[in-house]
């Protein structure tokens, strides 16, 4: 196996335990291994941020939110990333603002980022690179259903292979199948035998995937840098092309 750079991504839960997967990339990107922790009590989240840590990853991607609404767009309640990606179709959970209370699931991940902050992960600015270029390591914010519909896209205009237009729910099989498929054209590797994979093992899956493709330069940002990014595994270019506003052909700001 090539002994290349290391990323983790991370399905964030609160009624169970988050998952986190970790990916050896090289020509391709393979499982090296699985955790899951109760990330709700101080035990499940030092131990979830010790494995993590353990490994070094240059990347690390999280399914969760990472910065309250600071509401940069006065006539929203949205978050400028949130925005960018409803208006593309791609729904999101509303993130509260400073002082409202924040979902459970929510709570975890920030509780997640401050820790892996406090170790030396940072949010990277736009553009930036990641540690192996000699910057601190990263750690970003994804979501794994936009991350999916995005690798969808991008199956279809370069593999033209993949007829699904749309993704089926995550809950179903057809879903994780199309999931699967779409992580494998992207060149993850994994033992079929290794983890039963569940969505949320599949999500943290599309997490990882995303922190890769940060790690390659190939992965594109959306939102506003004062108030926070959220990640996807393809370029801006590729999103204003085949991912662009309804009614458009490109985003507008």
């Amino acid at each position: 196996m090539s002994q290349g750079e290391v990323v983790v991504g991370v399905d964030v839960a609160a009624r169970k335990p988050s998952v986190a997967v970790v990916l050896r990339c090289g020509r391709t990107a393979r499982v090296e291994g699985w955790f899951e922790a109760d990330a709700r009590h101080k035990e499940g989240l030092l131990a979830l941020l010790d494995w993590v840590a353990a490994h070094r990853p240059a990347v690390v991607a999280i399914d969760a939110p990472q910065w309250f609404n600071r509401r940069l767009l006065p006539e929203s309640r949205l978050r400028v990333c949130d925005w960018e990606l409803r208006r593309r179709g791609l729904p999101l959970y509303q993130v509260p603002a400073r002082g409202e209370e924040l979902p459970p699931w929510m709570a975890v991940g920030f509780a997640l980022y401050r820790g892996l902050q406090r170790r030396g992960f940072e949010r990277p600015e736009d553009g930036g690179l990641p540690a192996s270029f000699g910057r601190a390591p990263a750690v970003l914010e994804v979501s794994p259903h936009a991350s999916f519909e995005a690798l969808l896209r991008e199956a279809r205009v370069t593999q033209a292979v993949v007829a699904d237009r749309r993704l089926p729910r995550k809950t179903t099989g057809e879903g994780a199948l199309l999931r699967l498929r779409l992580l494998r054209l992207a060149r993850l590797e994994w033992d079929w035998w290794t983890r039963y994979l569940d969505h949320d093992a599949i999500d943290a899956l599309g997490a990882a995937a995303t922190a890769w493709r940060y790690l390659q330069g190939t992965a594109g940002s959306v939102g506003d840098a004062a108030e926070g990014l959220l990640w996807l595994p393809v370029t801006r270019e590729f999103l204003k092309e085949h991912l662009p506003p309804r009614g458009g052909r490109s985003a507008r700001r």
